[in-house]
């Protein structure tokens, strides 16, 4: 379709140039240069006809500039991927994240039961941190009125177990080396 249109808009800038050119002016025109001076290039009844066709063409060329400028757009530019701070990992005890888009003036809006963000999801504010209890999932996309919304960044949050302490040896208990083999006697 985008083709077939700009195609079309072209032609008819083409033939607007040639009929234009193709009139009678104050000065005879394009048509005086090729020895018409005189009288009409097509016949006494050419300027009406030129009149109109160049009415037409005009119009023509006007829905089409519109609805070309309508029609065919640039890509739009899509906003940058929030970053989270922490990007995930395995947490023992509640703590906090913090939500950064590298895109100016986009709104960041997340999840954390695992759905899908949109604009209706909880808002980020910024400077604010989210207290998230482990385990936990959080989505997090940007978006902005004038761009593409961002790619969905996931970050997952794991329980992690305590670290158990080593066991201490007694005082006094001394750990042995293990015992070497003996090595085998020579044939």
């Amino acid at each position: 379709m985008d083709i077939f249109l700009l195609t079309l808009f072209l032609v008819t800038c083409l033939l607007l140039i040639m009929v234009v050119l193709l009139q009678k002016g104050r000065g005879g025109g394009l048509a005086a240069a090729f020895g018409g001076a005189g009288s009409s290039a097509f016949g006494t009844r050419t300027g009406d006809v030129f009149t109109w066709v160049t009415i037409v063409l005009t119009a023509l060329f006007l829905l089409l500039a519109v609805g070309a400028s309508l029609v065919v757009r640039p890509p739009q530019q899509t906003v940058a991927a929030p970053v989270l701070d922490p990007s995930g990992g395995g947490f023992s005890e509640p703590f906090k994240v913090a939500i950064e888009c590298p895109t100016g003036g986009a709104g960041i809006y997340y999840t954390t039961d695992g759905g899908e963000p949109t604009t209706a999801s909880a808002k980020y504010q910024p400077g604010v941190r989210i207290d998230v209890e482990p385990p936990a999932t959080i989505k997090a996309k940007a978006f902005h009125k004038d761009m593409k919304a961002s790619e969905t960044v996931t970050a997952v949050y794991t329980l992690a177990k305590p670290e158990q302490p080593e066991a201490e040896t007694p005082p006094g208990a001394e750990t042995q080396p293990a015992e070497k083999p003996a090595p085998e006697p020579a044939p």
